[in-house]
Order: structure tokens, then sequence, then C-alpha cells
């Protein structure tokens, strides 16, 4: 299990770029390539055999020092949680937008990355993580907040100024830009940061280049002191600003390469409620079954009685309820297993049953074959109980009353022949307490039984015969008296 322990190291580093946020619905704005339900899937291909020289140069300690990049971020963290597989591509990332959060201007870089600049931007909420395509009980998933940037300019400055390049683990936290970015607005406002502007050192040696669909990070050999070959990564971003592919190579060889392979309209199944299961006396009338489902992109509800289809494919709309009613007159003494399968315009589905059973005609009370004897304790007793067990075939709920009006346990579950135990406070003073169970059925016949609780007064212990305490007093001082004679007598 080192590997997994590993991985999972590896990975957290990734949470840093995305703190976290409560989601709430909020409509999105113009510059959000991204809708709700949708979902996106990356993989990350690490050529392992490629990295001797790129070690060699020390060259993965030497950009983490250039862009100030965390152990969890570093290019020999992301090395080491994939270098025991060398079947490519290792890993696949998700990412579903679950909710588009409301917009938002801050200087939310700034903690971070000390970029102080107000940007106005959308949180969006995602369900994230990672597939380990070749040892799956190491996958992880999990729920955070990634941001949206409104314009070219912040959207540089997000990317670091092209420093969220130099790691895959760090180009993971820009998956969406605006829409309409201008890639020559971009490299120069990151050239800018590369020269002086936000980085120092050897940083100045890379040049950003404006590519048709993104932007390259070139190094020529020596510019980060120590490499022996040059630096090439390249970063795309699809026409919808949602990113495309990334590539790191040292010289002539690939390090890594991670591409967006799938996209969904909507990924998400619908969400439903879920009724519980319920008996109805035999000459029942008027019942009914209520779901309520949600979903971005609501489509059809079909229902079925006992795998028999009673409701068509009939549209629905989210979070409002759809209740179906049933026929009145099904045959007593059977069970009815009710299905209804919502699905979205996307051909995602959920499915809930709830099972209602028709009762044969019942005028039996439930029957109480164990009750408690009355108790007498004494004044300060602890850990005293009664118990009780019905029986009936239709058990329904019981309640636990004291003193015939305070409800002390209300109506709950019963199982035939298991016994009800209640037990009773600690610390009463003396007192008779009476406490009466009602055991009925579903359908309403009951049955009741009760007990009582004596609390004795606490008592005094009995005096020893002759002590008590004038007597005593008086033996005390005769003694005395009798004493000092005595003493008197022998001088």
């Amino acid at each position: 299990m080192k590997k997994t322990k590993i991985i999972t190291i590896s990975i957290l580093g990734l949470l840093l770029l995305v703190p976290f946020m409560t989601p709430t619905v909020a409509a999105p704005a113009s510059y959000v390539p991204v809708a709700e339900e949708e979902t996106y899937l990356w993989e990350l291909s690490q050529y392992n055999t490629n990295f001797a020289q790129f070690f060699a140069d020390n060259m993965s300690d030497v950009i983490a020092t250039i862009f100030s990049q965390p152990i969890i971020w570093q290019i020999i963290t992301v090395y080491t949680g994939w270098s025991w597989d060398s079947i490519t591509p290792q890993s696949s990332w998700p990412l579903t937008v679950k909710a588009i959060l409301p917009e938002n201007t801050s200087t939310f870089l700034l903690p971070d990355y000390f970029i102080p600049d107000n940007i106005t931007h959308t949180p969006v909420y995602l369900g994230s993580g990672y597939n380990v395509l070749h040892y799956p009980a190491a996958s992880t998933f999990y729920d955070d907040t990634w941001y949206i940037v409104n314009d070219t300019a912040s959207f540089a400055k997000q990317s670091l100024f092209g420093g969220t390049a130099t790691s895959p683990y760090m180009i993971m936290g820009v998956p969406f830009g605006p829409k309409n970015i201008n890639w020559t607005e971009f490299v120069a406002v990151a050239n800018g940061g590369m020269g002086g502007g936000y980085w120092t050192g050897d940083a100045v040696n890379t040049t950003v280049t404006a590519l048709s669909d993104g932007y390259s990070l070139s190094v020529p050999i020596s510019g980060y002191g120590s490499n022996t070959l040059p630096i090439t990564i390249n970063v795309s971003y699809n026409a919808n600003s949602i990113l495309d592919n990334y590539t790191f190579q040292y010289g002539a060889l690939t390090l890594f390469y991670y591409e967006l392979v799938s996209y969904e309209a909507d990924g998400v199944n619908p969400v439903t409620t879920s009724p519980s299961d319920f008996a109805v006396a035999h000459d029942y009338t008027g019942e009914s079954i209520s779901w309520t489902a949600t979903d971005a992109n609501p489509g059809n509800y079909t229902i079925k009685r006992d795998a028999i289809t009673v409701v068509t494919p009939t549209p629905w709309a989210s979070g409002t309820p759809v209740t179906y009613n049933i026929t009145d007159g099904l045959a007593e003494g059977a069970s009815y297993t009710f299905e209804i399968t919502f699905s979205d315009a996307y051909g995602n589905s959920v499915s809930d049953s709830v099972v209602m059973t028709v009762t044969v005609p019942d005028t039996t009370d439930p029957v109480i074959t164990s009750a408690p004897s009355d108790l007498v304790v004494a004044h300060g007793y602890t850990g005293q109980s009664l118990s009780w067990t019905a029986t009936d075939a239709n058990p329904g709920t019981y309640v636990i009353k004291c003193n015939g009006t305070l409800v002390v346990v209300p109506a709950t579950a019963w199982i035939s022949g298991t016994p009800v135990t209640y037990n009773i406070p600690d610390g009463y003073e003396p007192s008779v307490t009476t406490y009466e169970i009602t055991f009925s059925d579903v359908i309403g016949n009951n049955v009741s039984d009760s007990a009582t609780l004596t609390v004795n007064p606490a008592t005094t212990p009995p005096g020893i015969p002759g002590y008590e305490p004038l007597i005593v007093i008086g033996i005390t001082g005769i003694a005395s008296i009798c004493l000092i004679i005595f003493k008197k007598k022998k001088r």
C-alpha cells in the first residue's frame, strides 16, 4: 500500500489551488465557459524512461526554487507518485460542475500567491479527484472549488504569469479560462511577470510565446543554470477556453502529457427523494406517493407497478413534486411495488421504489406476552428499567407515557415478539410514578399496560440501645466525678 500513500500525498497539493467553499446556486456570468452538470476528463501520461538527464541536471529542485514550488507540486513529487507504473496514461482526472457560485471581486490571489489585484471571478464547485488507472483501489475523489476569472489579463495572473505550466499538478489548477482569451495579450502580461514583474532570478530566461490556442514556455540550455537541454512547455486551451492539452519536454524527450479526453454536456444523474414503504387497510382509499427530483436538464419520468408501466413518459420539472394516485381496491394481503424513473435530457436517470402493503382485515389488538412487575426501590436507586414484549401480525408503533400525560417515548416502531425496554431515569425523590405503554398495530388496534415505580424515603439508621445522647452525657459526667474523687483519695 506504499504506492497508495505516495499518490495520495502527491495529489493533496492540488487542494492549495482551490480553497474550500460551500455551494449555492447562481446564474453564471457571461465569461464562464462551463455549465452545471458538465463533466470533463483529462488523462496524465508520465514517460518514466525519459527522466534520467532531467534528474541528473537536478532540474526538479532548480525549477522548484525559481518558481517557489512547495514539495507537493514539484516534478519530483509527480514523478515519484507515478513512477511505479510504466503503462501510459497512468491516471485520469475528472471534473464535474456541481454548482456555479455567485460572482465575486476580491484579492483572492493575494494570500497564497501575493498578487494584490482585485480580480472579478466566479467560483465553481466541482466534483474532483483522480482515477489510478492500473490500481483502482487507490483512486480518490472529493468536492472542491475552482475559480474562473473574467478576462485575459486576470487569467495570466491566475496562471502565475505562466508559472503554473512548470508542473503538471500546477496546470491542473487552471482548467478553465474565461471565454475569448486573447493569447497575445496573455503572453504580454506573462512575459512581464517572467521578466521581473513577478518572478525573479533565472525566470527571466523563460520566454512565453503565444500559440493559436494557448502559449508555450521555452528555456535555452543553461537558462536555468544547470539544464544541459532546452526546456519546452506547451499549453493549449480549446475554443471554449477549457484546458485541452499540456506537454513538458526536456530536450527532445517528453516527460509529461496531459490531455482532455472526454466531455459530457450532462454527466450527472437526477437526484430524487425516497419515500418510505407503507401499509394500508384493506378498505383504503385516496392513497398516493409523491417524489421530488432535481436536475439541471430534466426530461421525462415513468412509473411502474410491479414492473408494469402505469405512467408513460411524462415531462417533469426540477424541484416540483410528482404525485401518483394509487388505484383504490387493490387486493388485500399483498404488497405492491411502485417504481419511478426520472430521466434527464441527456439520458441520465435515477429510480426509486416504494412498497405499499394492503393488509387483511384486522380487528385483533396486539397481545402483550411479557409485562414487568411494579418496582419498589430505595432512595438513591440507579439503573432501573421496565421491559414489555408484544405480538401482532401487523405491528405498528408504541408510545410510553409517564403519569398519564407526559410522553417519554414518542411513537416508535416495534417488532412482534421483540422486547421493548425503557430505562427509568435515576434520581427520583420518594414518590410513586406510573409508566404506561401502548402498543398499536398498523390498523390502529392497540393494547396498553402500566407499571409503577415506588421510591421509598431515605431511612435514618436506628440508635444503639442504651446509648441515647442524654444517658451517655450523664454517664460520662458521673464517670468524670468518680475519677476525680478516686484521685483525691489516693493522695
